[in-house]
C-alpha cells in the first residue's frame, strides 16, 4: 500500500451538494474512486466510503433535472477527502444561499484535510477566506470576476489544476480525470493509479504533477519560447541542438534555456522527450506503426531505449498501451431497420 499523508484505512469522501451543482463535476470523481477501491481486492486493510451532503438531507433535484441521493449537513463528521462541485451558472447566487457550504468548507480546511475545488466551485472555496496568499484556479469564463472578488487569492489563469498543500483546484471537468489518475496513486497506490488510467481514459497524454518537471506548459506568454517550441516541434525525428537553435533565435544559449525553463517549466531535453511521448502515444493509438516504426517516426532509434521511455512515462509498455486503447475504440452498432 502506498504510504502517503493521505493513506487511512478508512477514507472517508464527501461531497458538498446544492441545486447548482454541475453533476458531472461529482460522478466522475466519484465513480474514479469507486473504480480504485475495487481495484484494490478483497485482500486489500483499505476502504472507502462517498457520501453526498445538502443542507437539508434528503432527494436533492439539480439544475439538469437529475434528482440525487443526500445527508443532511448535521450528519457531516470527521472527513478525509472533501469534493466542491462545479457551479451551473451564477456562482454568487450560490454563495448568497449557501453560507452552510462555505462554513463546512472553513471547518474542512482548518481541519487540514485533503479538498478539491472544481470549476467555479474554487468560489466556495475562496469565500472561506482562507485561500488568501494561495494559488487557485477556477473556471476560465469568471476569470475576472473571481480575481475583483478576492484580490488576495493568487489566481493561476494558466494553469489547468492547482495545488496548495492539500488544497486542489481544477479549472473544469475536462481536467478532473488527470487529478483523480495522480491521487489515487497518492490515496491508494501507484499500481491503482495505473489501473485507474487504463481504464478510465489510456489517452490521457501528460498526468498531473505537483511538480513542474512532469508537465511542460505550452500557454505562457513568452513569445521567443513560444517561436522555440514551434521549431522543435517542426520534425521531432532531427530537433535543432540548443547552441543551433539560440542562433536561429538570436539569443544566447544560456538565455535560451533559462527562458524556456522559466516558461514553459522544463528543460529543452525534457520538453523533447515530453513531447516524443506524446506523439508516440498519438502513433499507437491511430497507425498501424510497429513499436520500433513509432519509436524512429518521434526519433528514439533505439527500441529498448524507446520502450523503457515509455513505460516510465505512461506505467505501460508501448504495446500494452496500444491493447488498452484499441480494446476501448468505438464501434458503431448497425441501425435497425
Amino acid at each position: 500500500m502506498n504510504i502517503s499523508p493521505y493513506s487511512a484505512p478508512h477514507f472517508r469522501i464527501a461531497a458538498l451538494l446544492h441545486p447548482d451543482i454541475l453533476a458531472s463535476s461529482i460522478t466522475l470523481p466519484m465513480e474514479i474512486l469507486t473504480g480504485a477501491a475495487q481495484a484494490l481486492g478483497r485482500a486489500s486493510q483499505q476502504t472507502l466510503s462517498i457520501r453526498c451532503f445538502s443542507r437539508d438531507g434528503g432527494l436533492l433535484t439539480i439544475q439538469s433535472g437529475l434528482t440525487l441521493a443526500t445527508e443532511s449537513l448535521d450528519a457531516l463528521d470527521t472527513l478525509d477527502l472533501l469534493i466542491i462541485p462545479a457551479i451551473w451558472r451564477q456562482p454568487q447566487r450560490v454563495l448568497r444561499r449557501h453560507p452552510e457550504h462555505i462554513e463546512t468548507i472553513a471547518r474542512h480546511l482548518s481541519s487540514g484535510g485533503l479538498t478539491i475545488s472544481i470549476g467555479s466551485g474554487s468560489f466556495l472555496l475562496a469565500e472561506t477566506g482562507r485561500m488568501n496568499g494561495r494559488a487557485v484556479t477556477t473556471h476560465w469564463q469568471w476569470f475576472d470576476a473571481f480575481a475583483a472578488r478576492y484580490p488576495k487569492v493568487h489566481l493561476e489563469r494558466q494553469q489547468l489544476i492547482t495545488q496548495s498543500d492539500n488544497v486542489f483546484c481544477v479549472s473544469s471537468v475536462n481536467s478532473v480525470a488527470d487529478l483523480m489518475v495522480y491521487l489515487c496513486g497518492e490515496i491508494f497506490s501507484p499500481r491503482v493509479a495505473r489501473h485507474i488510467e487504463n481504464q478510465f481514459s489510456p489517452e490521457i497524454r501528460q498526468r498531473f504533477s505537483p511538480s513542474p518537471l512532469d508537465a511542460p506548459r505550452d500557454l505562457h506568454h513568452d513569445e521567443l519560447i513560444a517561436d522555440a517550441q514551434t521549431e522543435l516541434m517542426r520534425d521531432l525525428r532531427a530537433t535543432p541542438a540548443v547552441p543551433a537553435l539560440a542562433v536561429r533565435l538570436g539569443v544566447s544559449a544560456r538565455t535560451l534555456t533559462r527562458r524556456f525553463k522559466l516558461a514553459t517549466g522544463v528543460s529543452i531535453s525534457g520538453y523533447i522527450q515530453q513531447r516524443r511521448l506524446d506523439e508516440a502515444q498519438s502513433l499507437l493509438r491511430r497507425t498501424n506503426l510497429s513499436i520500433t516504426e513509432v519509436g524512429v517516426a518521434v526519433g528514439i532509434n533505439d527500441s529498448s531505449h524507446f520502450a523503457r521511455m515509455f513505460r516510465e512515462q505512461t506505467g505501460l509498455t508501448p504495446s500494452g498501451f496500444r491493447t488498452a486503447v484499441r480494446d476501448k475504440a468505438f464501434t458503431a452498432n448497425p441501425l435497425p431497420d
